[in-house]
């Protein structure tokens, strides 16, 4: 426990300017809803004159942009992105930072095992991703509520988060284990950083043609998409056990490596 204390503590900052970031990027958003609204059906007549190319990749064929609901849809994209390079960093320096700091051999001599001290920064990089998740509900839900004039999308936008949490526990694990293969901070971020563009730069590219339909298993960008669960599309339950699987295999490697890695390195 006083690990995960340490922890909380070390991030407390990082977690705060990233919070609050993140609701201010909502905010900014919504506040081009506003200006996007009363354009009217010009904003969609904007769009249908777009490439074809283009409407698929940031789904403005299935949403309505002059709507609410479709446009935070539409606009969740780029908060997909900003989650998944939150939580794949931080799992990327939990563990690496203990040799950039030079604090790995005065954790290892305390009177606690290896596995115990992974388990407990495990712990406080989740308790850090969920409450970045809650901000991003929170602040979701109260900006999409003050532009909305029909009905709540509350339980909607509450479906997408968890989505957004979902991939955000897989990014974290996947930066656990490059922090784990490798021997520094540096390497490790790097790496992450590297993963991370790609795999959302692949989400983006795969609706272009169904010839790269077989990729969509490799991104977890690509599992959940906002837009389908704003018009009513269930959340589907293939993907969630894939990122179940990923998290999995990704968490029990780090165990592994960092058991039999040397921290004189």
């Amino acid at each position: 426990m006083n690990i995960v204390l340490r922890e909380l503590k070390a991030n407390r900052k990082a977690l705060i300017i990233w919070c609050v970031s993140m609701f201010l990027f909502i905010s900014i958003g919504m506040v081009e809803y506003s200006a996007f609204s009363k354009m009217g059906s010009e904003v969609n007549e904007m769009m249908e004159s777009l490439p074809e190319v283009m409407r698929s990749m940031f789904g403005f064929d299935k949403i309505n942009l002059t709507s609410v609901g479709g446009f935070y849809s539409m606009f969740f994209i780029y908060f997909t992105l900003i989650a998944g390079i939150h939580a794949i960093m931080l799992g990327a320096t939990i563990i690496s930072k203990e040799e950039r700091d030079k604090t790995a051999d005065f954790l290892m001599v305390k009177p606690i095992k290896r596995h115990k001290a992974v388990t407990s920064k495990l712990i406080a990089a989740f308790i850090n991703v969920l409450i970045f998740n809650i901000v991003t509900f929170i602040g979701s839900a109260v900006t999409v509520a003050y532009y909305n004039k029909g009905e709540s999308l509350t339980g909607e936008i509450f479906k997408i988060t968890c989505t957004l949490l979902i991939l955000q526990i897989v990014l974290l694990s996947l930066g656990l284990l490059f922090s784990s293969l490798t021997k520094t901070t540096k390497k490790a971020t790097g790496l992450s950083t590297g993963v991370v563009l790609g795999l959302y730069m692949l989400s983006l590219v795969i609706p272009l043609t169904d010839k790269l339909d077989f990729l969509k298993f490799i991104t977890p960008f690509y599992y959940f998409d906002a837009k389908s669960i704003m018009i009513g599309q269930e959340i589907e339950i293939i993907y969630v056990l894939i990122s179940l699987i990923i998290v999995v295999v990704a968490t029990s490697l780090t165990y592994v490596l960092f058991n039999r890695k040397d921290i004189h390195n």
